[in-house]
């Protein structure tokens, strides 16, 4: 058991850990072995390196910590109770991601571990959302969107210019074989 130091110094190091997190998932780890919660880590660590962790924590240091780290609870409360393990991103990692291996895991072990709740960039989602939020794009495959979106004008005014010079290619050669037939 933890002395209250130890406990404060725990709050503290999950609030800063909080406040740069874009992600942060309630699940009731009842019924999950050792062994496959070391599965789940090991699959998070894989993609996400140690940008991602997978802890039990008491309810009372989490809300605590989030509270401080000023993350909104109100109504949120009921995500808070019972056996909790916090999954959460650091900000610089895909958020996205870490939903969808957290999902895969989920339906892979029949529905173990539950989602509790989640905060996707400080917005309360209800753990029933997990399989909404698990079809989204990754952050590469956005990214990949917007890039072929700007690229998209861009290709079409090249293709357009290349034609024109193309008919004034061909007009050229035209007049150039007509005056060498003369």
């Amino acid at each position: 058991m933890l002395k209250r130091p130890e406990k404060e110094q725990l709050v503290n190091e999950l609030t800063e850990t909080f406040k740069n997190s874009s992600l942060v998932l309630f699940a009731d780890f009842t019924g999950l072995t050792v062994a496959q919660m070391t599965k789940l880590r090991r699959g998070l660590r894989e993609k996400l390196g140690n940008d991602a962790r997978f802890t039990v924590v008491k309810n009372t240091l989490l809300r605590m910590a989030l509270k401080n780290a000023e993350y909104d609870l109100e109504g949120h409360d009921n995500a808070l109770f019972g056996p909790t393990a916090v999954l959460y991103v650091n900000a610089k990692a895909d958020p996205v991601e870490a939903i969808k291996i957290f999902y895969n895991f989920v339906k892979e072990n029949k529905g173990t571990p539950v989602c509790k709740g989640l905060y996707l960039e400080r917005k309360f989602f209800a753990g029933d959302q997990l399989e909404n939020l698990s079809k989204l794009p990754s952050r590469e495959q956005l990214l990949a969107m917007v890039v072929g979106g700007i690229q998209a004008p861009i290709r079409g005014l090249v293709n357009s210019l290349a034609g024109v010079l193309r008919s004034v290619l061909y007009a050229l050669n035209a007049i150039k074989e007509q005056k060498e037939k003369q």
